[in-house]
């Protein structure tokens, strides 16, 4: 039956009714009563709403006919106007179905002029989908099938479920928004927050301040996030933390697939462990297969603060311990007041083998003096692996060729290098074009070896030491330190040690072993064994110059007095002579061995420090 609004209503009624009211159209004010109380009468209206515009293109593709169907079906019926609304009330197992969804309640109140329902006390929505609602009321509007539902708010979809006290649900689309608190319970995640989005189509859903993420592996706290509860992939959008067992990460943006447990974090984001804090601009990591990566302004702190690595990027794969840190990397060990300076660090956390490259420079710190040191290569490595050392090759596979490359092998040692005590005496190893400077000591040599438990240096191939007038040259060369000064220095094989006395005067002492000891790097008595050869200036007590002594003996003991030499000691045949001042000749001047390395001294830290 057609009226002039365009409304259609029809009435099933049970045959036993004798009396049909006569509706009065449209206000459709009625009320249908049975005379015999007996009688058992099931009321259904349908209200079709016919529109005379055009509808809306969303609309129209679920109604090519322009028609939004609401059927509801109830006990009773009762009709009610009012200046401010007119509404029909339908009470007792009441039945709305709309499009492709089922709603049920006790009772509800259905707006005609304004297509809008609104159902009370124990309200189920229930989609075509396999979702449902639920909550203690809810507001309908069939226009753009959109609930706002308030009261113990649930919306089941599948294997999750979101709570909240008040949420705006649209059916059609199963988006549900909360403005004042809520919760979404996956299989093994929970996810609260103070405002939310859950999109039950993509399963992607929206957090907003104070969010907690729980699960068995980890703990989330976020100011605003998003997750998507099939692909388990968090987004974080603003200041968060994620806690595990075993770190702590504070982050405000990047992803984080807790399904594959990779994560990947495009600002600012730390680390943190019972073994290091790490910080990065940018930082990606997989904990399944162990590789993690950290990119701009890179800071590592390691043992409690005693070591800090600064790098532009570092790698690092906790399976197969090997670390790698490039750009301009420094690392600072407060405990060795130390700190290195390179292009490349790479480590191998199993056997604690370090390879510094790409122009290492190190510099020691003691009390007022420091000590600097370049070399191609500077390595770190525990004393008792010095016999494994050795040089491997491996490759590097890519989609088009591998790539050839000579490491160490210790880079590449596995977990069977582990050792319970962390303590254990290292040696640094630096190779070619080794150059030394401090304030009291210079030296270079093509490689040598640093022993961090007793100060000493060991260099090899060509080296030659330098302490204010003396220089000292052998085959091998052992410096000892203490407190970065000069304690004893040993010459080994084809030794030789000069001091410079005046311009172009030297003391100079040869022989196959030398031992030269020092007090405040200021040296005191000298030591020749085998072959020993001395050549000295005498002076009056005037400090005039005399003559020049020449001395050969087995060993020979070398005693200096205000760094000047003092007197000798001659032990085993010795043999001498002395020539006076004006009758040295060139050749009585320098021993046959004698020889100046002035121009490979180095002159200042510049020398060290500058690429």
């Amino acid at each position: 039956m057609n009226n002039k609004s365009g409304l259609l209503y029809t009435y099933y009624l049970p045959i036993e009714t004798t009396e049909l009211p006569t509706p009065t159209l449209p206000k459709m004010a009625c009320l249908l009563q049975i005379g015999k109380a007996k009688l058992f009468m099931i009321i259904k209206i349908v209200f079709v709403l016919i529109f005379t515009i055009g509808c809306q293109h969303s609309y129209a593709q679920m109604d090519t006919a322009g028609l939004r169907m609401i059927n509801i079906m109830g006990d009773t019926l009762k009709g009610f106007k009012s200046e401010a609304a007119s509404y029909q009330r339908i009470i007792g197992n009441v039945v709305i179905t709309h499009e492709n969804s089922r709603m049920t309640c006790d009772s509800a109140h259905f707006y005609f002029d304004e297509n809008m329902v609104e159902a009370y006390s124990n309200v189920i929505i229930t989609g075509s989908n396999g979702t449902q609602a639920q909550s203690d009321y809810i507001k309908y509007t069939g226009m753009n099938s959109t609930a706002l539902m308030t009261g113990n708010v649930q919306i089941h979809d599948i294997s999750n479920t979101l709570y909240s006290n008040v949420v705006t649900y649209t059916l059609n689309t199963k988006i549900g928004k909360y403005f004042d608190g809520g919760t979404l319970q996956t299989e093994e995640t929970t996810v609260s927050s103070n405002e939310g989005t859950y999109n039950g189509t993509t399963k992607q859903a929206y957090f907003k301040n104070e969010v907690l993420i729980t699960n068995p592996k980890y703990i989330i706290e976020s100011k605003e996030l998003t997750y998507n509860t099939n692909s388990k992939v968090i987004k974080f959008l603003d200041e968060s933390r994620i806690m595990s067992e075993k770190d702590t990460v504070i982050t405000s943006a990047g992803v984080y697939d807790s399904k594959n447990e990779e994560a990947f974090f495009t600002k600012r984001t730390t680390i943190q462990n019972k073994d290091q804090i790490i910080a990065g601009n940018t930082m990606q990591y997989n904990d399944k297969t162990g590789f993690a990566k950290a990119s701009g302004r890179v800071v590592i702190e390691q043992e409690g603060g005693k070591q800090l690595i600064i790098a532009d990027e570092t790698e690092y794969n906790k399976k197969t311990g090997y670390a790698k840190a490039m750009g301009r990397v420094v690392i600072l060990d407060t405990a060795e007041k130390s700190r290195l300076i390179c292009g490349k660090v790479e480590f191998n956390n199993h056997s604690k083998f370090m390879l510094a490259t790409v122009d290492p420079k190190l510099i020691t710190l003691v009390d007022k003096d420091s000590l600097y040191m370049r070399a191609d290569t500077i390595m770190s490595i525990r004393v008792r692996d010095i016999n494994n050392l050795k040089r491997t090759e491996t490759y590097t596979i890519d989609k088009k060729q591998k790539t050839k490359l000579i490491t160490y092998n210790l880079l590449l040692a596995d977990s069977t290098f582990i050792r319970e005590d962390s303590i254990e005496p290292k040696l640094m190893m630096a190779n070619h074009q080794v150059k030394i400077f401090s304030d009291s000591l210079q030296a270079v040599c093509d490689s040598l070896t640093y022993s961090q438990t007793d100060s000493s240096f060991s260099l090899f191939v060509n080296p030659v030491m330098w302490n204010q007038k003396q220089q000292g040259n052998a085959d091998t060369i052992y410096l000892h330190t203490k407190q970065n000064k000069l304690s004893e220095v040993n010459l080994r094989n084809a030794s030789m040690l000069i001091i410079e006395s005046a311009q172009h005067k030297y003391d100079q002492m040869a022989g196959k072993y030398i031992d030269a000891y020092f007090t405040n790097n200021q040296i005191n008595w000298v030591h020749i064994d085998q072959n020993a050869e001395c050549i000295y200036y005498a002076k009056d007590e005037k400090g005039a110059y005399l003559g020049l002594n020449k001395a050969e003996s087995a060993k020979i003991k070398v005693f200096f007095e205000n760094k000047e030499l003092d007197h000798l000691v001659f032990i085993e045949n010795p043999k001498g002579s002395f020539i006076p001042i004006d009758k040295i000749g060139d050749k009585d001047k320098l021993l046959e061995t004698f020889k100046l390395f002035t121009e490979r001294r180095p002159q200042s830290k510049s020398v060290i420090m500058e690429d």
